[in-house]
C-alpha cells in the first residue's frame, strides 16, 4: 500500500493489538475475492462501492462517476458525466425549496473496454488507500486493464496489458475524429456522443506501438491490434489544457501536514505515471479546496471547468500538489466559546451563577450508572456526554468543589461500564474489514440495530460522544489530583483509532476512516452499497468527533492528535459551510437548493433535504446542530444561524415543538442571539423539551456563558 501521510502530524498512536476487552470476532459481511486484503480495508471511503456487493456500484471519483459495466457489448470502466441541465430536482416542499436533488449517474457516456472482455471479465481491487485505489478488470483469455481512481483526476486512465482496446458509449457516437496530437507518442481523438456533448480521447504509445481506432458501430470505437502497456484517457469536452497533461495521470496520493501557531497546511502530493507537456497531471478541484489553496497552487489554475454531482462547479489545475492553509480553532477549549463580534470569554451575573448551580446541583442527583445503561452506544454516549458537561459545571462554573468529587466518582463508575466492556451489546476488534464495532445485529446481519454500528455506520457520531465524556471527566478528575486518565487512556485510543489512525504503521486499523480529505467532511455509511455513494446526516455530530479528539489530545498530553484535530475542524467549517450549512449568499450550490438552509442528507451524488428518521422540520435542522458545544459556533456562524433562525422556518416554528427539538433549536439561538437562548431556558421551561443528550445545567452555562 503507498503511504498517505507523513510527518510527526500523522505519527502513529499506536501500534498495538487493540487491548483484549475487545474479542475478536468475524463480520458477516466477508471481503470479495480479487480484494487486497493485505491492509486493512477502508469502510467509509470513495471507492467502497467497488469492494461491497457485486462490485458493479457507482464510485464517485468528482467530477466523474465511474462503475465496473458488466452488461454484453459495453464491458468494461464505465464513465459519467452531467451538466447542470441534467439534474433532478424533487418538488418544493414546505420550506418553498427543491426537496432533494441529484445527478443521473447511470448514463454510460464512455466505457473503457475491450472486445476481449467479451469472452469474460473479472474484477480485482489493488493498492487500497485512503485516498486512491486501483481497479483491475481482467479478460478470460488474454491481459488486463489496469485504472487508478483518484479523487478530483482529471482523465479517466487505462492501462492496457496485452488487450485490443474498445470504447463504448451507452449514450451513442455521433462521430470520432483524429485531432492534433499534442506529443510524440501521443494520439488524440475527439468523440462527439448522440447527445451532442464532447469527450476527448488520448491514446499513449510505449515501445514503438501502434494502434488506429475507428467507429465500429454507433456504440462502439475499435482499436485494431492488441496493445501492451499502453494507457487510453478520457475526459469530459475539450479544454485546451488537456493537451498539457495527456500522457500522465495520478495512481496514489500522499497527505502532508504541518501546524505551526494557529496556521494549518496541508496537501496533496500526486504521485503520477507517465509524462505530459507540461510534467504534470490534470486535477480538478472542488470549491472550498480553492478559497484555501496557498498561491503555489493557485497559480496552477486552468479554464477547464467541470460539474461535479453535489458541489458545484471544480475547476482543473496542471500540478501534482494541492496545497491549502487554514486557521485553526486553538483557542477553543472545555469553556463556551463564541464567535459573535465583541465577545471575549463566558462570565456570569450572580443571578446566572444561582440558576446554573441550582439545575447542576439537580441533574448532579442522577443516577448516571442506570441512565446510560443502554443497548447503543450511540444513545449511551449522549447520556454519558450530558453528564460530563454537568460535571464540567459543577467544578469549574459553580465550583463547588464536595458536589464535583461526588458526581466525579458516579462519572467515572459508569464510564467503566464501557470501558471494560460491560455493556448490553459489548465491542469487538471486527476482523474482515478491522476495526472496533458493536456486536448488536452482527450476529444475524441487522443492519437496523444502533444504527449499524456492526457495519460500521457512524462511528464517528458514536465514538465521539464516549471520547469527549471521558476526556472531560479525565479533566476533572486530573485537576483534583487524580490520573483515572491513564486507567481509560488506552479503551479511548482505540476508538480515536478506530475512527481517525493517522498512520499505516498501525496495520490494525484503515487510516482516518471517516474524514474523506478531500471532501472536506466525514461519511458515516459503511459496508452496505448506496448507488448515490456514501452518505452523511449530521454535521454536527461530525465535527463533535474532532472536537472531542482535540480535547481528549489535550488530557494526555499529544499534541500532534491535538493540532490533527485542530486542522480537522478547519477543514469542516470551511467544506460544511459550503455544502451543508447555506447562506443565502452561497453561490457555489443549486440556487433552487439552498432556501432549505442545511442539507439533510448528503450523498456523493445526491442532497435529501430529509433525515433517516422522519421528515419533521425541525428533525431535519436540529440534526445538523445537536450537540451545541464550544466548538460549534466555530462552525455554525452568527451570521449562518440568524439566517437560518429570522428569514428561515426556525422562528415561526419552533413555538410549535413539543419534544426536546425544542431546547435543541433554542440552545442552537445562543450562537447568534444567547438571550433568546437564555431567557427560554428560564422562563416556563419544561424538561420535555430537553433532547436525551441535553441537560438544562449546559443550556444554562452556554447561553449565559456566550452572552456580552
Amino acid at each position: 500500500m503507498v503511504a498517505q501521510t507523513s510527518g510527526n502530524l500523522f505519527g502513529a498512536i499506536a501500534t498495538s493489538s487493540p487491548v483484549s476487552t475487545f474479542f475478536r470476532k468475524a463480520s458477516t459481511v466477508a471481503v470479495p475475492s480479487g480484494v487486497a486484503t493485505t491492509s486493512p480495508i477502508q469502510t467509509n471511503n470513495f471507492w467502497g462501492n467497488l469492494t461491497l456487493g457485486d462490485q458493479t456500484s457507482y464510485v464517485y471519483t468528482h467530477p466523474y462517476a465511474v462503475w465496473m459495466s458488466t452488461l454484453s457489448k459495453f464491458k468494461g470502466l464505465a464513465v459519467s458525466d452531467q451538466d447542470a441541465s441534467q439534474r433532478v430536482f424533487g418538488s418544493d416542499n414546505s420550506e418553498k425549496a427543491a426537496s432533494y436533488f441529484y445527478m443521473p449517474a447511470g448514463n454510460k457516456c464512455v466505457v473503457l473496454g475491450s472486445s476481449d472482455f467479451e469472452k469474460g471479465m473479472s474484477i480485482k481491487m489493488a493498492n487500497l488507500a485512503k485516498l486512491s485505489a486501483e481497479v483491475k478488470l481482467q479478460s478470460a483469455k488474454a491481459g488486463y486493464l489496469s485504472c487508478h481512481l483518484v479523487q478530483g483526476m482529471g482523465f479517466i486512465s487505462g492501462v492496457y496489458y496485452d488487450l485490443i482496446p474498445e470504447v463504448h458509449s451507452g449514450i451513442g457516437i455521433k462521430s470520432v475524429s483524429g485531432a492534433t496530437s499534442p506529443r510524440t507518442g501521443t494520439n488524440k481523438y475527439t468523440i462527439v456522443l448522440n447527445d451532442g456533448r464532447v469527450w476527448s480521447m488520448y491514446v499513449n504509445f510505449t515501445d514503438n506501438q501502434t494502434c488506429s481506432f475507428a467507429l465500429k458501430d454507433n456504440y462502439h470505437i475499435i482499436g485494431s491490434n492488441s496493445i501492451n502497456n499502453c494507457s487510453i484517457q478520457l475526459a469530459r469536452d475539450k479544454f485546451s489544457s488537456y493537451d498539457s497533461a495527456a500522457g500522465c495521470f495520478p495512481t496514489a496520493v500522499t497527505l502532508k501536514a504541518s501546524v505551526s501557531g494557529s496556521t494549518g497546511t496541508y496537501s496533496f502530493n500526486y504521485t503520477t505515471q507517465g509524462s505530459s507537456n507540461k510534467g504534470t497531471s490534470l486535477i480538478y478541484a472542488l470549491p472550498h479546496q480553492i478559497e484555501s489553496f496557498t498561491s503555489s497552487t493557485s497559480s496552477k489554475k486552468t479554464a477547464a471547468t467541470l460539474l461535479d454531482t453535489v458541489h458545484g462547479e471544480m475547476t482543473g489545475y496542471l500540478t501534482n500538489v494541492f496545497e491549502m492553509s487554514e486557521s485553526l480553532p486553538t483557542s477553543i477549549g472545555i469553556d463556551p466559546w463564541s464567535s459573535i463580534s465583541g465577545w471575549s470569554k463566558p462570565s456570569y451575573t450572580t443571578d446566572e451563577m444561582s440558576k446554573i448551580k441550582a439545575a447542576a446541583l439537580i441533574d448532579a442527583a442522577a443516577d448516571v450508572y442506570t441512565a446510560s445503561n443502554s443497548d447503543s452506544m450511540y444513545f449511551s454516549g449522549k447520556v454519558l456526554d450530558k453528564y460530563a458537561y454537568v460535571l464540567y459545571v459543577l467544578y469549574y462554573v459553580v465550583k463547588d468543589e464536595s458536589a464535583s468529587k461526588a458526581f466525579l466518582k458516579k462519572m467515572k463508575t459508569a464510564i467503566e461500564r464501557f470501558s471494560n466492556n460491560k455493556q448490553t451489546y459489548p465491542l469487538c476488534y471486527e476482523t474482515n474489514w478491522k476495526g472496533i464495532c458493536s456486536t448488536g445485529g452482527m450476529a444475524d446481519g441487522d443492519t437496523s440495530l444502533d444504527y449499524g454500528n456492526a457495519f460500521y455506520n457512524d462511528h464517528h457520531f458514536h465514538y465521539g460522544y464516549h471520547i469527549h465524556a471521558a476526556a472531560l471527566t479525565a479533566v476533572v478528575d486530573k485537576a483534583l489530583g487524580g490520573s483515572w486518565y491513564k486507567d481509560i487512556k488506552d479503551w479511548v485510543n482505540t476508538m480515536v483509532r478506530d475512527v481517525a489512525n493517522p498512520n499505516e504503521s498501525d496495520t490494525y486499523f484503515p487510516v482516518f476512516r471517516s474524514f474523506d480529505w478531500f471532501i472536506g467532511h466525514s461519511f458515516a455509511h459503511g459496508i452496505t452499497v448506496y448507488a448515490d455513494g456514501k452518505d452523511e446526516e449530521s454535521s454536527s455530530e461530525d465535527y463533535n468527533f474532532s472536537y472531542a479528539m482535540k480535547i481528549w489530545a489535550q488530557v494526555i498530553g499529544d499534541t500532534n492528535m491535538e493540532d490533527r484535530a485542530n486542522l480537522m475542524l478547519a477543514i469542516s467549517k470551511r467544506s460544511i459551510g459550503t455544502y451543508m450549512l447555506y447562506n443565502q449568499s452561497n453561490t457555489v450550490m443549486p440556487s433552487k437548493f439552498i432556501g432549505n438552509f442545511v442539507s439533510g442528507i448528503k450523498f456523493e451524488n445526491k442532497i435529501d433535504h430529509t433525515t433517516y428518521f422522519g421528515t419533521n422540520v425541525e428533525y431535519i435542522h436540529g440534526i445538523h446542530m445537536l450537540p451545541i458545544t464550544p466548538v460549534s459556533s466555530f462552525i455554525r456562524t452568527p451570521e449562518f444561524v440568524k439566517e437560518e433562525w429570522e428569514t428561515g422556518p426556525l422562528a415561526n416554528l419552533v413555538g410549535s415543538v413539543d419534544s426536546g427539538w425544542k431546547g435543541i433549536l433554542y440552545l442552537n439561538s445562543a450562537l447568534y442571539k444567547p438571550t433568546l437562548a437564555y431567557q427560554f431556558f428560564i422562563s416556563g421551561f419544561q424538561d420535555k423539551w430537553l433532547d436525551d443528550g441535553l441537560t438544562k445545567t449546559w443550556a444554562l452555562a452556554y447561553s449565559a456563558g456566550v452572552r456580552q
